[in-house]
């Protein structure tokens, strides 16, 4: 049994101080004071805050298949680090997760190895890349409910058309990698003078920009769960802000594109590469003005692993995505709450609440009988994102040396503390 003192947290938007007693799995009661036991194993966080376990609805686990770069147990460990008890994995996998088997196998294999909850996407279309249709109703009753070709946008219209149909009709969730071939080509950046001064093919946002006026369009006939990852310009964010309250619109942003813009680039490195790419600092500015009045809804980070022969090279040569599922907490803390852009319960909304409602994930809450998934965060502490204290198997961030706040103390899932910071 395990007895946290002194708990301070967010209830119904206020700031409370309470006792969380845990028994077993569950939080067997929270109370003003609860009187300790001998048999209880006792942590006064008189000095921490304290929040459920977040959420990361966009994860990169590269496994099966690419191993060399993540695993299920490394991705646990930097999602345990970074307070994350629940990721949503995407499906550019090997085997793809674009059939029955291959999503059951998927599935066997994170009860076998992870340490977290991981809810694994399906390919919305066969390999993630053509035009032939997954079979939604067999793979929802194989357990399914997220479907994503990320990396991938959909370039037929048809096949958009018959695959909204289909996550209307069986009330399941898209999540939409925005990108028009033939506006990125071999495009690898926003137009900018580091493209310029590098050589660097660009690519404009109207990748992204036309592929959401097109969906949104086909909504209007089929207004099912349909969510934007990534999202990286200000012009779509408008234009989802314009109909959120008229059709069934949710998005996310990264911490990438939310604490970046492509003015600071410092050097021709790969750890800048991302796709879609770092946009202009007004992109940057519109993103977080969307925190701020609620069009956003979530962060997530689009943790992708690399090995370090992939990214740590020239711009040009290395492969797209960063890391960031073990500190993005820490860094938006660090950015946005303390410097008063935002506040830290909605913080706690885009981490934890949001994705959990949005996605249906029925995610363990600070509340008597539910589940203990329980991150107990220093705020007045501070660490420095060093390579060699990085848990995931890659660390391809260009945030390394970045000084930041909110420490993770522990994370407790399921009852049992699974990280410590030592």
């Amino acid at each position: 049994m395990l007895l946290i003192k002194n708990a301070q947290f967010y209830k119904n938007d206020k700031l409370v101080t309470n006792d969380i007693l845990i028994v077993d799995k569950y939080i067997k009661k929270i109370s003003k004071f609860i009187k300790e036991d001998e048999n209880y194993e006792v942590i006064d966080a008189s000095n921490y805050f304290i929040t459920p376990g977040l959420i990361d609805v966009h994860v990169h686990t590269r496994e099966p298949g690419y191993e060399y770069k993540e695993d299920l147990t490394t991705v646990s460990k930097a999602a345990l680090k970074g307070g994350v008890t629940t990721i949503c994995s995407m499906a550019n996998l090997s085997p793809v997760p674009d059939s029955v088997e291959s999503y059951e196998s998927i599935v066997k294999l994170v009860k076998e190895k992870s340490e977290i909850n991981v809810l694994q996407m399906c390919a919305a279309t066969k390999n993630l890349n053509t035009n032939e249709l997954v079979d939604f109703e067999m793979l929802k009753k194989s357990g399914a409910k997220y479907f994503s070709n990320d990396g991938h946008g959909i370039q037929n219209t048809e096949t958009m058309r018959s695959i909204l149909r289909e996550i209307k009709k069986h009330d399941l969730l898209i999540s939409v990698h925005l990108e028009t071939e033939k506006i990125k080509l071999d495009g690898m950046i926003h137009k900018s003078k580091f493209s310029k001064k590098y050589l660097i093919k660009d690519f404009s946002y109207k990748s992204e920009y036309l592929q959401l006026k097109r969906d949104i369009k086909l909504l209007k006939n089929n207004n099912c769960r349909y969510h934007v990852g990534h999202l990286t310009t200000g012009k779509s964010l408008k234009l989802i802000k314009k109909y959120k309250k008229k059709l069934n619109i949710t998005c996310e942003v990264t911490p990438n594109h939310l604490l970046m813009s492509i003015n600071d680039f410092k050097e021709n490195s790969g750890l800048y590469k991302i796709n879609p790419p770092i946009r202009t600092k007004k992109d940057q500015s519109i993103l977080v003005k969307g925190l701020q009045d609620g069009t956003i809804d979530c962060i997530a980070t689009d943790h992708a692993p690399h090995k370090k022969s992939e990214k740590f090279i020239d711009f040009k040569e290395s492969s797209f995505g960063m890391i960031g599922i073990e500190f993005s907490f820490s860094i938006l803390y660090t950015k946005l709450v303390m410097n008063n852009i935002i506040s830290l319960n909605r913080l706690v909304e885009l981490m934890y609440t949001n994705p959990n409602e949005i996605f249906r994930m029925k995610a363990p809450n600070l509340k008597e009988k539910h589940k203990a998934n329980i991150v107990i965060w220093d705020l007045n502490n501070s660490y420095v994102i060093k390579e060699k204290t990085i848990e995931s198997k890659s660390k391809n961030t260009p945030f390394l040396g970045e000084e930041v706040y909110g420490k993770n103390i522990y994370t407790i899932v399921e009852g049992k503390i699974k990280w410590r910071d030592d």
